[in-house]
């Protein structure tokens, strides 16, 4: 830094105007604000979470992929394959993509339905996308990523590390997607 500038607090998240810069103010919380020097409206909108539903068979029945989560939240806890959807994204996309990204598994997007969509307590909006069923001799080895210890087949509906992921899970089983 040149002894001409000076350093800048570092602001919580959405505390100023996205366009103007001005503070939005200690009294201002919640969702929509107003910006008190150029009147600009901010919106938070949920963020949307693209998440895989694959279905596989083999001699003891069909199951679906989960993975074991190595990152927060959740670590250690098992969860469906997801993640957000990109800026741009097709969500049927993200699905394949995150799907991929975790378990090393292709798929097609066009392959992809939606099976559900719920809210997160949160404000997350969460998209289930369902794939067709294949057998699970076809699929590349359980490895671990990024962001996880390897991917294994649920065989039952069981709780997961995330509410909605438990709740699609049981859905799927019952034969509701």
């Amino acid at each position: 830094m040149s002894e001409n500038q000076t350093s800048v607090p570092n602001h919580a998240p959405d505390s100023h105007c996205s366009s103007c810069g001005t503070p939005y103010g200690a009294g201002v919380s919640g969702w929509p604000r107003t910006c008190p020097a150029c009147g600009t409206v901010a919106y938070r909108n949920p963020l949307p979470v693209a998440i895989a539903l694959q279905p596989v068979y083999d001699t003891q029945g069909t199951s679906l992929v989960v993975i074991t989560r190595t990152v927060s939240p959740a670590r250690g806890g098992t969860a469906l394959p997801g993640g957000y959807v990109d800026d741009r994204e097709d969500w049927r996309q993200a699905v394949v993509r995150e799907l991929k990204e975790e378990t090393g598994i292709d798929a097609a997007s066009r392959d992809v339905r939606l099976a559900d969509a719920m809210s997160a307590p949160d404000g997350h909006l969460l998209l289930f996308g369902l794939l067709p069923e294949r057998p699970a001799d076809g699929l590349p080895p359980s490895a671990a990523t990024d962001e996880t210890a390897g991917w294994h087949l649920l065989r039952r509906p069981e709780e997961l590390a995330f509410p909605l992921h438990t709740v699609a899970v049981r859905a799927w089983f019952e034969g509701r997607y």
